[in-house]
């Protein structure tokens, strides 16, 4: 009997909740208001925006499209044209384009969101959406910052990029430049002696430098051209200080842009872009220094051919041997990098019995 005087009370609950709803969906506007003037004292301002935005609009369409006329809010728009500005941020090929307009379909969800057809603020969504926006502006800041610093490179800077960095992304040579320091050489100045240790990776910017082994002349580098690269070009990324196969002497007044071998190999870690340019670079550079010994050797300004080419294969050994023992300190790094070992084998023409 106790349960069957219940009956009619859970009815009743049941018809209220029934009857809240459809008041809720009939008129969002003003049971949204009721919420908000119950729970905020100075929300004067909000209260006509959320008018503004819930306000029901009558869209009035051709008869022959359909007969009926339908009803939205702006708010509801809100919400549709987010959707439509991520469809359109996956369609643009843009990196720093795709980063705007994903920022600006945040920034409307976030109203639509806050101001929600229910009458509710959805705080989970709203709370993602303004993640995304801070993580995506963040972006747009370094993006613009990155080309910032591109634009304002020397024209000497500029001059080198455009006749040997070609392949390399402007913004990318830019974070090469900064991460680098300018040395200037006089003529007969030593950059390093034969069998020492280095840590150095250079850039000649300006001048001509004498690459020597064994009081032998091998070849001279000129701008463009770069020195104690050892395996780079190969994808060895070895840190650290190598022993310098060879002696460099500046044979005029010279600039060179110098790295720390550790930093260069950290920023080449991070950056991927750089890192597959940088490797097309040095690939070329190898090139041109293969054809400069060639131009040596057909001037007449060697001597002896045959104790110079003992003493160019006597140099490639040494620094085959100094990259190896680099990584044989560093046993991790040898079994990842066997590929790159082999790749440099077989660029230099090293066999076992070498």
């Amino acid at each position: 009997s106790t349960s069957v005087a219940k009956l009619p009370q859970k009815f009743a609950s049941r018809t209220r909740q029934s009857k809240s709803y459809e008041l809720l969906r009939r008129n969002p506007i003003k049971i949204a208001s009721q919420r908000c003037s119950s729970t905020s004292t100075n929300t004067g301002g909000i209260d006509a925006l959320r008018n503004f935005l819930l306000k029901p609009r009558t869209l009035i369409l051709p008869r022959w499209i359909s007969p009926n006329h339908h009803t939205t809010t702006i708010s509801e728009v809100c919400g549709h044209f987010s959707f439509f500005l991520v469809a359109i941020s996956y369609a643009v090929d843009d990196f720093l384009h795709l980063r705007i307009i994903a920022v600006a379909g945040s920034a409307v969800m976030l109203c639509f969101t806050y101001f929600h057809p229910h009458g509710r603020v959805l705080w989970l969504p709203f709370k993602w959406n303004a993640f995304f926006i801070a993580i995506n502006s963040y972006r747009i800041g370094k993006v613009l910052l990155d080309r910032y610093f591109a634009e304002k490179l020397s024209q000497d800077m500029l001059k080198i990029r455009n006749s040997h960095f070609y392949i390399m992304d402007p913004i990318d040579f830019a974070k090469l430049v900064r991460a680098s320091t300018d040395e200037t050489f006089e003529p007969g100045e030593s950059l390093v002696e034969q069998g020492e240790q280095t840590e150095n990776v250079r850039l000649v910017i300006e001048g001509e430098f004498k690459v020597i082994r064994d009081k032998q002349v091998t070849y001279n580098v000129v701008e463009g051209n770069f020195l104690s690269e050892t395996g780079l070009h190969a994808g060895l990324l070895l840190p650290g200080h190598i022993e310098s196969c060879c002696s460099i002497v500046a044979a005029t007044k010279g600039r060179t842009l110098t790295w720390k071998r550790s930093q260069l190999v950290d920023l080449l870690h991070k950056e991927k872009g750089l890192r597959r340019a940088l490797k097309v670079t040095l690939s070329w550079d190898l090139i041109r220094k293969l054809k400069g010994q060639r131009s040596i050797l057909q001037s007449g300004l060697i001597d002896n051919p045959d104790t110079w080419t003992q003493r160019r294969t006597e140099q490639s050994q040494h620094r085959y041997t100094n990259i190896l023992q680099a990584m044989l300190e560093n046993p991790e790094y040898l079994q990842k990098r066997k590929r790159e070992l082999e790749k440099y084998r077989l660029i230099h023409n090293i066999t076992d019995e070498d």
